[in-house]
């Protein structure tokens, strides 16, 4: 790995959810919460998309950054311990990890081919995760997507419209989800995701 010291700006990004994030359990409270919802805040985001197909190099740039290769598959993701590298498109990804440190900076620090265009996404995507035994059955409810865990399988990624919102939903273990949604709506999509959660019961973390 890249041992190169960014550091973050002294301003703090502010939350789309700031004020609105209410913790406890709610909804169906005769058994244990079916569902666990909390937002992923801060990260940092940054999306690469080459003119064409990745070269040897690119690739051996990144794995050199974060210790592992970009997926090249269609809909899948690599994760490590705090990054994740999700496929978006053809010759397009997105890197996201805990904001820990400038990533934007530092992927442009390391990335010299002229072909590829690196784009700060942090303030524009918001994430909420959700996890527990009944997500997949919230997935359900708002999106029409095969969420059986024989086929939509760790570390796959699909974007759709969930609940009526344009959404990227990631699998990061057999029954925890990511999904990332622009800022613009992000409480729409908690509020949904809520709703949808009553009735198995849920706790906001």
């Amino acid at each position: 790995m890249v041992d190169k010291d960014c550091n973050l700006p002294q301003i703090k990004r502010l939350s789309a959810l700031d004020g609105q994030i209410e913790s406890g359990r709610f909804g169906n409270l005769k058994t244990e919460p079916g569902i666990l919802i909390k937002e992923n805040h801060p990260l940092s985001i940054v999306q690469l998309e080459t003119r064409k197909p990745p070269t040897k190099d690119f690739l051996k740039v990144i794995k050199n950054l974060f210790e592992f290769d970009v997926p090249l598959s269609p809909n899948t993701s690599n994760v490590s311990d705090k990054t994740h590298i999700i496929w978006t498109g053809p010759n397009r990804w997105i890197i996201v990890e805990p904001e820990t440190r400038d990533l934007t900076s530092l992927v442009k620090s390391q990335v010299k081919e002229t072909t590829v265009a690196i784009v700060d996404l942090s303030h524009a995507r918001s994430s909420i995760e959700i996890d527990g035994v009944m997500t997949r059955e919230l997935l359900l409810k708002g999106a029409a997507i095969d969420f059986h865990p024989e086929v939509f399988l760790v570390k796959h990624c699909v974007q759709t419209t969930f609940f009526n919102l344009s959404a990227l939903i990631c699998c990061l273990d057999e029954n925890r989800f990511n999904i990332f949604i622009a800022r613009g709506f992000a409480l729409d999509l908690w509020q949904k995701v809520q709703e949808a959660a009553e009735e198995f019961g849920y706790e906001t973390l």
